[in-house]
């Protein structure tokens, strides 16, 4: 009698092991395919036509320039969605053991975002040298902004040193945009500068010579202002320059 109780136990205590693994193992599959299906939806977030992707896509214009009003934030708030579901990611693989390129998708929308970041921020840069308003937005470069007093060539010429090493083997719309800025920017630094020194030597046979820098200015503020700076017969001869450039 002790003998079949006794086997009674163990094959009660064998089915209990049994229902217990089964049991394991059907929740350790349901939390696989729960992962699979987070992972999934996180995918669809930075894959075509994401929400994601999208977010990071509307940026820039049809032309692939920056959009006009774009703000710090809106990078700030990017990134912070992206490393989100990228740590979510990569704790799903880890924790089950997946086989999965969801981290990789996340890192090249991240690459392509920190990308438009660089060129936001070299924009911001190049809008700094001057003194009011926005010279560079969606494309546009407003040449009759006023440059902040004493830039000189050198600072032009390191900004654009470091654009070249920034943008390396870039070519589109917005690298073109941003050389051709460059250089009219660095064109304008050179006319202010070599006029101020002509007319801080205030000689009366630069006449000719200022005013043609003075017409190839683009501000209108910064040509007044230097004509405001001449005195005495530099004053005088200009001005009758300027008046018989305006005849002819």
């Amino acid at each position: 009698m002790k003998m079949k109780k006794k086997k009674w136990v163990v094959l009660v205590g064998v089915i209990a092991v049994a229902i217990g693994g089964w049991f394991y193992q059907e929740v350790k599959e349901n939390e696989v395919a729960e992962a699979q299906e987070e992972l999934k939806s996180n995918q669809q977030l930075v894959g075509k036509d994401g929400d994601l992707t999208l977010a990071v896509e509307r940026l820039e214009d049809a032309s692939g320039y920056l959009k006009m009003n774009i703000k710090e934030n809106d990078f700030t708030q990017l990134e912070a969605q992206l490393a989100a579901v990228k740590s979510e990611n990569n704790q799903l693989i880890a924790k089950y053991k997946l086989k999965s390129n969801a981290v990789r998708h996340v890192e090249r929308l991240e690459e392509r975002l920190s990308l438009l970041r660089q060129r936001f921020e070299f924009q911001e840069e190049i809008n700094q040298l001057f003194i009011d308003g926005t010279a560079i937005n969606q494309g546009v470069f407003n040449q009759k902004l006023v440059l902040k007093k004493d830039l000189t060539q050198l600072d032009i010429e390191k900004l654009e040193k470091s654009f070249e090493q920034m943008f390396e083997y870039q070519e589109d719309s917005w690298i073109t945009m941003m050389e051709q800025s460059l250089e009219a920017i660095l064109g304008q630094v050179i006319i202010i500068n070599n006029a101020s020194r002509m007319i801080a030597d205030s000689k009366v046979e630069d006449a000719k010579n200022l005013v043609i820098l003075l017409n190839n200015l683009t501000a209108t503020e910064t040509k007044m202002a230097l004509l405001s700076q001449m005195t005495g017969e530099l004053q005088e001869a200009v001005f009758e320059e300027l008046q018989l450039s305006n005849r002819l």
